[in-house]
């Protein structure tokens, strides 16, 4: 592997940190030449990880969704298999690649892969905007390149992605590793304190969103970053209150988590209670889970879409403007009816419609189509508001929450965190 080194360094003049000669052995070869080694010996440090690479790797231009472990296995011909843990952990799936000289070495993926182009596509299969997707980069610029590691950058977003060998050739047996860690560090909010200022924290994606109080005023920052078996490694380190922090250990069995740089400042995890987790998340509602007073309710409004010659395809909770909202698509028509609320205690509130709504497809529905009914298994207006306790299968980290009224015991209905389309066929 020196002689790889060697070449690498001599091609791309000390831009690939390696082995270096002086200058006067490197000019001494045709820039074309130079070039050709250069990509020789890329072929070669890529195919040469006997079980591949590991890449910490950011798709969009500004990390919004955070980092993500890529593995890839180069062969000299030009095949690389994939594996990622935004996938199964043991999908793996197989494209070609090829590295070119374009004002630099560029490594690029250039025929799809179903695992890898997932982060680029713009059908946005992870999420994101319609036609954008997370706009990852499949072309990337080497900046050094060793044996022992490679450093690239995007040639569209800018971002940087290290690579290091795979120390076995089991990826999954990672992939799984870094599902436990993520588990056991995913809270709804955070806070930590460094010296004397306190900063709240919320994640989205693998990204947190930091807010503390600065001389004048509050700063709140974007910190990407990405899910190892150890831990969660920032992007790139940030600075809070002179303090410099890079990631937070891994520990099981807790709720705080020590800074890697300096184990006086904790990550503390939140669980908020279960009436704010209800306001500000989505649940989708399913007919089979609703109980008998709900379920009359549900028929009446499957009924009067029916008199429109639609199918209702999805209910849900959502927020909409500050406000816990029911949000109806039925057929190619959608709408949502918002609902004021009060906290009477952590497990408990007190719901009613507030007549805000749409503006156009709700009050058609509620006029037309006995979509009374479904509004008011929630409370139809101030006078019948309703009051429901709030129980679930996993507090710190709900999949389903089951509303019970508690002056109609039959007023039950249970919503979940994963959509669920066509809720009267479940």
């Amino acid at each position: 592997m020196k002689n790889v080194k060697i070449l690498l360094g001599i091609a791309i003049l000390g831009l690939m940190t390696s082995c270096l000669k002086d200058q006067e052995d490197t000019f001494d070869k045709p820039s074309a030449q130079r070039a050709e080694e250069s990509i020789a010996a890329s072929y070669q440090i890529l195919a040469g990880a006997e079980h591949g690479w590991l890449m910490q790797y950011y798709p969009s231009p500004y990390r919004t969704y955070g980092g993500y472990n890529v593995f890839m296995k180069f062969t000299a011909d030009g095949k690389v298999t994939v594996a990622s843990d935004i996938d199964d952990p043991e999908a793996t799936a197989e494209s070609n690649y090829k590295i070119t000289q374009s004002a630099g070495v560029v490594l690029s993926f250039d025929t799809y892969n179903e695992i890898f182009h997932l982060f680029s596509t713009p059908d946005a299969p992870l999420g994101g905007e319609k036609g954008k997707g997370w706009e990852g980069d499949y072309d990337f610029e080497f900046i050094s390149a060793s044996a022992e590691k490679i450093v690239l950058k995007g040639k569209k977003t800018g971002n940087y992605a290290t690579m290091v060998p795979c120390k076995d050739a089991n990826w999954a047996d990672y992939i799984n590793k870094i599902a436990v860690v993520e588990e056991d560090m995913n809270f709804p909010k955070y806070s930590m304190k460094v010296d004397t200022t306190t900063v709240n924290i919320v994640k989205s994606y693998r990204s947190f969103s930091m807010t503390y109080p600065t001389a004048t005023t509050d700063t709140t920052i974007s910190v990407p970053f990405v899910v190892t078996d150890g831990g969660l490694q920032f992007y790139e380190p940030v600075t809070i209150a002179g303090k410099q922090i890079s990631g937070f250990k891994h520990a099981t069995d807790t709720w705080d988590f020590a800074c890697a740089d300096d184990a006086n400042i904790i990550l503390n995890g939140i669980v908020p209670p279960l009436n704010e987790t209800f306001v500000s998340s989505d649940w989708y509602m399913a007919y089979s889970t609703a109980g008998e007073y709900a379920q009359a309710a549900l028929k009446r409004m499957e009924a009067g879409s029916a008199t429109e010659g639609e199918t209702i395809v999805l209910l849900a909770f959502t927020n909409v403007d500050g406000y816990p909202s029911l949000y109806f698509r039925s057929g190619n028509y959608a709408g949502y009816f918002c609902y004021s609320y009060e906290f009477t205690g952590e497990d408990t509130i007190t719901m009613y419609y507030n007549g805000t709504n749409d503006g156009g497809n709700a009050p058609y529905y509620l006029r037309n189509c006995d979509y009374g009914a479904i509004v008011s298994v929630f409370g139809f207006d101030a006078k019948s508001a309703r009051t429901f306790k709030l129980t679930t299968d996993d507090q710190k980290s709900p999949t389903r929450i089951t509303l019970t009224d508690v002056n109609e015991p039959t007023n039950v209905i249970t919503m979940f965190t994963q959509g669920i389309s066509y809720p009267f066929n479940n």
